[in-house]
């Protein structure tokens, strides 16, 4: 009798164990079963297939073993109506020819206008968002961004009107003016950095009617308080 539970237990744990691995972790990236190339003004457009999906996503190669994030009309400028849409993940890197390229950043306006884009996972490889990269991607509602992000351009998030709030990490150097324009729903920003970022703000940026508390690390709050653009912001930096 005792053998007879014991095994049945055993083949609870077997069971439970393999469900466990089989689980897909949903930050993942999907896996790229192809690529092809194109050659444009001299640059290296790679199109990125995925298993038993009709998404792709486009890089361009900017050094033997780096790459960007795209948009499709760089691989072919007939694609206007191919958007990236629903939750995307950016992997860190992918496979081409032979040869693995690291993803680095996002190109300027590599998903403009994407606005059936809803939520946007950035490997830890990306140091740079380009400008324009996610203007009017109105359904966008949540962003993870790269832990080693370094600069943010110009009107990045211009127009996600859907985007209640933001959490920059702490190796975030520059931020560009309006990245942050006409989103009517954001009402909390994180800035994880020690020390405050080079900024472009002016007012409109954050629409402070909306925007109700910038969270900054607590031993640097007085330092983004007197530092030039944050300091427009003073009555709302607080500190976590």
């Amino acid at each position: 009798m005792k053998t007879k539970y014991l095994r049945k237990g055993l083949l609870v744990l077997v069971l439970g164990f393999s469900l466990t691995a089989c689980q897909k972790d949903d930050n993942d990236p999907l896996k790229i079963i192809s690529t092809q190339e194109v050659v444009r003004e001299g640059q290296v457009i790679v199109e990125a297939s995925y298993q038993n999906e009709l998404k792709k996503m486009y890089f361009i190669l900017v050094s033997p073993n780096t790459a960007m994030v795209t948009h499709a009309t760089d691989f072919n400028p007939e694609l206007v109506n191919r958007q990236y849409y629903g939750k995307e993940v950016i992997p860190s890197e992918f496979s081409h020819l032979g040869r693995t390229y690291s993803v680095v950043g996002i190109k300027s306006q590599a998903f403009w206008k994407c606005n059936k884009l809803t939520s946007i996972v950035m490997p830890n490889t990306i140091t740079k968002i380009g400008d324009y990269a996610f203007y009017c991607c109105t359904e966008l509602s949540n962003v993870t961004f790269s832990n080693a992000l370094e600069e943010l351009g110009y009107d990045a998030f211009h127009g996600c009107g859907n985007l209640a709030s933001v959490d920059l990490p702490a190796s975030i150097k520059w931020i560009g003016s309006h990245a942050f324009e006409d989103c009517t729903s954001l009402t909390s920003l994180t800035c994880r950095a020690s020390t405050p970022p080079s900024i472009v703000f002016v007012e409109s940026d954050f629409l402070l009617s909306r925007l109700q508390e910038i969270k900054v690390p607590q031993a640097s709050v007085d330092a983004y308080k007197t530092a030039w653009g944050w300091s427009q912001f003073a009555d709302i930096i607080v500190g976590f």
